[in-house]
């Protein structure tokens, strides 16, 4: 079996590019600027049409980098259909988180709806399915500004789930399968 970690950590793309978040952000805390402001009301992301919503985000685009550094510390080949697996898998992991954040946890039945007829269109009638786990964070990162802090959890706690010697990748050859969600 190959070598999850590298010879050297600054080899690993994703984490050389971006690094670990502090202690703090793994934490789920808010940072000290937005402690002190209030939660913004509901944006208007569906209202003004697609206006661009990563203006502000602070969490890194994960096409292709985060990919390409999980499958490596797997000791997996970055080819396009691991690419593609490893996508969908997250992608299925946004939708159930993003799901539970607008319609149990606000009760927004409007955005709920809106997001339903956003992303859960089927794969291959998504005009570029594998920017979709990233157009999932943008939609959600634009929605409310408290599901900012969820969003950046999410994202090292992926990482390092999916990293670690416990990870789900390694229950598989050298190929992933699809539906890996629906297996586990």
């Amino acid at each position: 079996m190959a070598s999850r970690r590298s010879a050297k950590d600054s080899t690993d793309l994703y984490v050389h590019l971006y690094g670990r978040p502090s202690a703090t952000e793994r934490a789920g805390s808010p940072s000290p600027s937005e402690a002190t402001v209030s939660p913004a009301p509901e944006s208007s992301y569906w209202k003004d049409g697609d206006r661009d919503p990563t203006k502000r985000r602070d969490v890194p685009h994960l096409f292709p980098y985060f990919y390409h550094s999980v499958l490596a510390r797997n000791g997996k080949p970055a080819h396009g259909r691991n690419i593609i697996a490893l996508i969908d898998y997250i992608d299925s992991m946004l939708l159930f988180q993003g799901n539970l954040w607008i319609e149990h946890e606000t009760k927004d039945l409007h955005t709920a709806e809106v997001f339903q007829q956003r992303f859960r269109v089927p794969w291959d009638d998504y005009e570029f399915p594998e920017h979709r786990p990233d157009d999932v964070i943008d939609f959600l990162w634009a929605w409310r500004s408290t599901a900012r802090p969820g969003l950046r959890q999410f994202l090292d706690q992926t990482y390092t789930t999916l990293t670690s010697p416990d990870s789900e990748l390694l229950k598989y050859g050298a190929t992933l399968p699809f539906g890996m969600w629906l297996r586990g």
